[in-house]
């Protein structure tokens, strides 16, 4: 009962069709696998140095975030599923060359493929923006992470680094040649877009104001929260650690869909400052107490928090803020920030005592929800009040058929 209570909780009001909703969740899950393939896996056979499979790797994640800007005033203006499939045709292309036995092409050829990703999942997320509207794009986002994290974690993180060089391009051209089909197979009516949000053009303080917590959220990730996990493999066994990171992954892909249907429910403002505080929260933690029980509820809770911000800062915030003429270009803002934090992860390597590493995290991130309480919340107060209406009345009716029973 307490499921379906859940589920009905997560699909009230929504109106995207079954068919878009699984076309989504597929597209998102062999982007963010393909992505993985190319940035993380093929660069470990190109170059036998680890530090210069490091730089091989940040480049490419530069290269998407400096991609994904240029090009989103490309993406605004022509057909996304056409740029979707012509930049799939040119991966698959692209990939069958890297069998060429020459690490200088191989590598120019990856940081090709950095572009054409940036294109791809450019187009993708605007296509996403004309299929959702405001009132669903939390719950929509939460199940699309559900869904394809755990999948894009099985294929890139299990599968893919026990397979050779042939096997991982294999991969590589499986999951383009999966998107590319997908994109043959579907209607050409894109989606519909919600009233208003053609005249839907942001202040760049309410910009400003949602973007300061990402761009120092993520450098943080990859630095001092960064720091905190080497710390934490040095002082427990292996085997605790990959359980650790276990609690970490199912917090995040449960985050999804609380952070979704949080957002969707109470607003965008109270998700995001929920989020920062349980992360701050739980960097604190780790600061004060190292007992294995303790380290098992800060893995799980960071888990929890990093896949709210994952989800409000990938899909939703910034299509609250796009409208029809801009929504490659905002979209392209959160989606840069996480590229090019990523290549920044690669390159830095910063070495602290753990409880100076924690309490700032902790410090920061707190400071982080400033920002956060001068925006203006983005979710209209009309549906949050329409949706609480009907599910008093959805309870009220449960409360009357049980009374007859």
């Amino acid at each position: 009962m307490y499921l379906s209570y859940v589920m009905g909780l997560i699909r009230n009001g929504l109106l995207i069709t079954k068919r878009n909703f699984l076309e989504d969740i597929l597209l998102f899950s062999f982007f963010f696998t393909s992505y993985f393939v190319f940035s993380s896996i093929i660069p470990k056979y190109i170059v036998s140095s680890s530090d210069d499979s490091q730089i091989i790797q940040a480049s490419v994640n530069f290269i998407i975030a400096a991609t994904l800007i240029i090009s989103s005033y490309l993406v605004d203006r022509i057909n996304k599923l056409g740029l979707i499939r012509t930049s799939s045709v040119v991966t698959i292309f692209m990939t069958v060359l890297l069998f060429y036995p020459n690490n200088a092409l191989r590598t120019a050829i990856l940081f090709v493929l950095g572009v054409l990703f940036s294109l791809g999942i450019g187009s993708f997320i605007a296509h996403f923006w004309k299929m959702t509207v405001p009132e669903e794009r939390g719950r929509i986002s939460g199940l699309i992470g559900f869904v394809a994290l755990p999948f894009s974690f099985i294929v890139a993180s299990l599968v893919g680094p026990s397979l050779d060089f042939l096997g991982t391009i294999t991969l590589g051209i499986i999951t383009n040649l999966a998107i590319l089909i997908i994109i043959l197979l579907k209607p050409k009516r894109e989606g519909v877009t919600a009233k208003g949000e053609d005249r839907n053009y942001p202040e760049r303080r309410t910009v400003l104001l949602y973007s300061i917590p990402w761009v120092l959220f993520s450098l943080i990730n990859v630095t001092l929260a960064k720091n905190a996990s080497v710390w934490i493999t040095q002082q427990v066994p292996s085997s605790f650690y990959l359980f650790l990171l276990g609690l970490q992954f199912v917090g995040v892909i449960f985050g999804c869909i609380l952070g979704g249907t949080v957002a969707d429910f109470l607003g965008r403002r109270p998700c995001l400052a929920i989020s920062l505080t349980s992360y701050g929260t739980s960097a604190a933690l780790v600061a004060l107490f190292t007992s294995n029980e303790i380290l098992s509820f800060v893995y799980l809770l960071n888990g929890l928090s990093w896949g709210v911000l994952f989800t409000l800062y990938i899909f939703v915030i910034w299509g609250d803020l796009a409208n029809k003429d801009n929504c490659a270009r905002m979209y392209s803002i959160g989606l840069t920030i996480y590229y090019l934090s990523g290549g920044v992860g690669f390159l830095t390597q910063i070495s602290v005592p753990i409880v100076t590493s924690s309490l700032a995290t902790c410090l920061l991130v707190f400071l982080l929800n400033i920002p956060i309480a001068l925006a203006p919340e983005l979710l209209s107060p009309y549906f949050r009040e329409r949706i609480k209406m009907r599910l008093h009345i959805n309870a009220v009716k449960k409360m009357g058929k049980q009374s007859k029973n």
